[in-house]
């Protein structure tokens, strides 16, 4: 029996145009009718997430940051919320500016970057929040702001983000991991964290086996999470470790995949209450 679902927003969750369709939404109100747990999980920060937790009205704690925060935005409760530690941080910037690589920093609300580019428009009107620019390099104003970070993302070609993740992975390999989203965002999160694991935290926490969990996602950042769940569902839509990770697949999310799941779970009458 599924108790709770576990489900990735870009390209999984949400349409083409990164909106909740008519029948998503009857899908996951389904699912809750009947108290099952429904856990948004994604690489975005809180402001990015709240708008879509309460159209859906979620039930259970969201994870957050690629599963570097585990909020519960009814009770304004942070369940995990570990960062990466500033001198990673700043070697991170460091080497991906030497390297001409563009690169964001998420110190716990807000984000910040250099200067505003053409994939910053296009990410910030993606998740309807606005980025921060401080018109200096990166590093210089860590430097003079130092903190620690909840993550961190390098925006670039798939072919640019496959090279600055083997180079930070070999100059940093401890206290920050490295998985792609998109196959152009390299998502940099603190060192251990994953949403497999942050999932495995959510579910230890509600007395729920991995048996009862289900999770849908579409990019590298997912896998950890689908091998986790006892039904691990990859989209049709998505990349190939993902694909390769779990012998269950939803059709793509511009056909509503993750409902039709659901629906088909339902209908079994194998959906039930956390």
């Amino acid at each position: 029996m599924i108790r709770l679902i576990a489900t990735d927003l870009d390209d999984t969750l949400l349409d083409a145009s990164a909106g909740l369709s008519p029948r998503t939404k009857r899908a996951l109100d389904a699912a809750m009718a009947r108290g099952c747990g429904i856990a948004l999980s994604s690489g975005r920060m809180l402001e990015a997430m709240l708008p879509f937790a309460e159209m859906i009205g979620v039930n259970a704690p969201m994870l957050l940051y690629n599963g570097a925060m585990i909020y519960d935005h009814r009770t304004d409760e942070t369940l995990f919320a570990p960062r990466i530690p500033f001198e990673t941080a700043l070697g991170i910037v460091k080497l991906a500016e030497a390297m001409g690589y563009y690169i964001q920093l998420y110190p716990g609300k807000g984000y910040y970057c250099s200067e505003i580019r053409d994939c910053t428009r296009a990410y910030a009107r993606q998740i309807n929040v606005p980025a921060t620019p401080v018109g200096m390099p990166m590093a210089r104003w860590l430097e003079q702001n130092p903190s620690d970070m909840q993550k961190m993302l390098v925006i670039d070609t798939p072919e640019g983000a496959d090279r600055i993740q083997a180079a930070l992975r070999k100059a940093f390999p401890h206290g920050a991991c490295y998985l792609k989203s998109k196959p152009h965002f390299l998502e940099i999160a603190p060192e251990g964290v994953d949403k497999g694991r942050s999932l495995a935290t959510l579910a230890q926490h509600l007395s729920l086996s991995p048996d009862e969990v289900m999770a849908f996602g579409d990019g590298q950042n997912d896998v950890p999470m689908l091998k986790y769940a006892g039904a691990g569902y990859a989209m049709a839509n998505a990349c190939p470790q993902a694909l390769a990770c779990t012998p269950l697949v939803a059709p793509p999310n511009t056909e509503d995949g993750v409902a039709q799941v659901i629906e088909q779970y339902i209908a079994a009458n194998l959906i039930g209450a956390m």
